[in-house]
């Protein structure tokens, strides 16, 4: 796994690990409900620097977060 894709692995582990097994955990899928936490989570600034990352870091930062998220799911 390259830095840019652990890197916004870990800001999504961070930012919405708490979502799983909750109503909002539907709302991982819909990119307004995404960009509008990581903004709050992160800072206008430093969002945009993450949403320059193409599809293919995206996607496997997503992989990564479902891989952690869920794989700790009973542990809460």
């Amino acid at each position: 796994m390259n830095e840019a894709t652990l890197s916004l692995a870990r800001v999504l582990i961070d930012c919405f690990k708490d979502d799983v097994d909750t109503d909002n955990e539907k709302l991982l899928h819909e990119d307004s409900y995404v960009s509008k936490k990581l903004k709050r989570h992160l800072g206008r600034e430093e969002f945009k620097e993450y949403d320059k990352y193409g599809e293919e870091v995206w996607s496997n930062a997503w992989n990564e977060f479902s891989r952690v998220a869920f794989h700790t799911r009973g542990s809460k």
